[in-house]
């Protein structure tokens, strides 16, 4: 019955016509070719295991206790793991093979007892890192669903071994499973980017920002976000021109300016391969879409 499936809590948008839906015993599985999709703040009773293939671009957000929102956003194969009754929101960008592993409390807990030999676990909230196990986990399930091949042994196995996996190293006995940056240093830098997008943000500049030598920076920024340093400032600024653009009726040398680009013809260049139409059309576009909003 849909009612009955975790993947719907949450969602704006209808569900892709060709997507995979399975209910195995303590575990559910959602595989689709998913397009640009959102999922406004929702919790579980299970644990969420969202695996996105190339070219997935994902932002997530996510609570815990009364603090502000924690955001990240990444491009690439993607994997997070949200523990049952956790806050969580999220957005698609574009299409992506998607799969989402739903773990009961039941399995999660009887895997505990036979591999940890604890009667307990805590999972921890882990959002958007490389995890190459899981990765290819999620790539073996979302083929066997996506040929029609998939059967409860095959199922019950995969879910189990990733139960055993997520315990092993995601549990709260265990070091964090954080490649990159690390989660101070990646808040500290982007922090830096939003509140300086007009200066430098130079590679040697953020570098200095969280006190690494350029190269290392560099590498440990792209396994923290999946973009390189240069990819991911150039995407900030054209959402704060689109955002410009929308808002006010500054000229684009000006909006140029203020977003950091070098000249008006750099901002059009790169305004354009990041959106596919020029900044002048995006705010003709962005007026007719306001007026036929109008009552």
């Amino acid at each position: 019955m849909p009612e009955r499936r975790l993947i719907l809590i949450g969602a704006d948008d209808p569900l892709p016509a060709e997507h995979f839906w399975y209910e195995g015993d303590g575990f559910s599985l959602y595989a689709a070719d998913q397009p640009r999709s959102t999922w406004r703040e929702h919790t579980h009773d299970h644990v969420q295991v969202t695996i996105g293939l190339e070219p997935a671009h994902m932002h997530a957000e996510w609570r815990t206790g009364t603090t502000p929102p924690l955001r990240r956003e990444l491009s690439g194969n993607v994997v997070s793991i949200i523990p049952a009754a956790v806050p969580h929101r999220t957005l698609w960008q574009r299409r992506a093979s998607l799969m989402h592993i739903y773990l009961s409390h039941e399995l999660l807990l009887s895997t505990a007892r036979r591999v940890l030999r604890t009667e307990s676990y805590r999972i921890r909230p882990t959002y958007l890192v490389r995890d190459p196990f899981v990765e290819e986990l999620g790539r073996a399930l979302y083929r066997e669903c996506a040929t029609g091949a998939l059967c409860d042994v095959f199922a019950s196995s995969l879910a189990t071994l990733l139960a055993t996996h997520l315990l092993r190293t995601y549990g709260a006995q265990q070091e964090s499973f954080q490649g990159g940056l690390g989660p101070a240093r990646e808040r500290k830098v982007r922090e830096y980017i939003e509140q300086h997008l007009a200066g430098d943000l130079s590679l040697e500049r953020l570098a200095e920002v969280v006190h690494l030598s350029a190269s290392h920076f560099a590498t440990l920024f792209r396994q923290s976000t999946g973009f390189t340093p240069h990819q991911y400032v150039c995407h900030r600024r054209i959402e704060q021109a689109q955002r410009l653009l929308d808002e006010t009726r500054d000229e684009l040398a000006d909006i140029a300016a203020a977003c950091g680009f070098t000249s008006q013809s750099q901002f059009t260049t790169l305004f354009r391969r990041f959106t596919g139409i020029p900044p002048g059309k995006f705010r003709q576009e962005q007026r007719l879409l306001a007026s036929a909003e109008k009552p």
